[in-house]
């Protein structure tokens, strides 16, 4: 598959400054995948859970929207269990929670998102329903000696937008002093390095709405500080054959996955991107 270049930042674990290369921290380490918006990508997942692996990842952090939009919802559940994780709720969760006990509402997401959480629904177990729609909305943790909170949207707001370009007044408002700040949502990767704290949102493994076909997501390694932002190419082709089985109304839920494929050259050769 064609693969892209990887962006690294070191951050001071200690202060949140930028870190020279080569620089360590005297905390406990630990390798943590961080993964976001999987949206019931099991291929996107599988392969990003294989990169994970290969760069010798031993933990998952997930911040929420698991399911929706993709119709592969146990799959995900199967490969994300058997991995040690802390795991967020998103706004998709949500609806699935709205979906299981009112049926007008279930109509609604049917129509705007697709048949996604109607086949979560017909093909999760009790036991994996329930594990789901038990998860918290934020989380507060320490990995690594470090001190994290987990949120999907933004602290105030589960649902709140905070993208890269946000105004430096939502950033701020965001910072909590000495942790960092996991958030989702956006779909777009994004860090913010303050002497208060760091703000990271990974991007999104399984609809990423920069490039398609590359599930967008971070390697942070707390014994040096590195925060590594990762492209998993995966292939898009059944993805899309499911959206125009189960939804071929909604060509967003296709279109979204080339975007940006045609624009970059997709060879073997590694493109640095930032």
């Amino acid at each position: 598959m064609p693969t892209l270049d990887v962006f690294i930042i070191k951050v001071d674990c200690a202060t949140r400054r930028l870190l020279p290369t080569g620089c360590k921290t005297p905390d406990p380490k630990v390798r943590i995948a961080i993964l976001s918006d999987i949206h019931g990508n099991a291929e996107a997942l599988n392969q990003t859970l294989k990169n994970a692996s290969r760069l010798k990842a031993e933990y998952l952090i997930v911040l929420g929207d698991i399911v929706g939009y993709y119709y592969d919802a146990k799959d995900v559940l199967r490969q994300l269990r058997s991995w040690p994780l802390s795991a967020i709720a998103g706004n998709h969760e949500a609806m699935l929670t709205f979906a299981c006990s009112d049926e007008e509402a279930a109509r609604h997401y049917r129509s705007k998102y697709g048949s996604s959480l109607d086949i979560a629904r017909a093909s999760l177990s009790d036991e994996e329903l329930g594990w789901l729609l038990a998860l918290p909305k934020q989380l507060t943790l320490r990995l690594g000696g470090l001190a994290m909170e987990l949120h999907h949207g933004s602290p105030d707001d589960p649902d709140e937008y905070v993208y890269p370009d946000a105004k430096l007044a939502t950033m701020e408002r965001c910072l909590r002093p000495g942790r960092f700040v996991f958030l989702g949502h956006t779909h777009y990767p994004m860090i913010v390095v303050r002497r208060e704290g760091v703000i990271l949102n990974p991007g999104s493994v399984g609809q990423a709405r920069d490039l398609g076909g590359f599930a967008s997501w971070c390697l942070f390694d707390t014994a040096t500080g590195a925060v590594t932002f990762q492209r998993t190419a995966y292939d898009v082709e059944p993805i899309a054959g499911q959206v125009n089985f189960y939804d071929p109304e909604l060509k967003y839920l296709k279109n979204v996955l080339f975007r940006g494929r045609f624009a970059l050259p997709l060879t073997d050769t590694n493109k640095r991107v930032s």
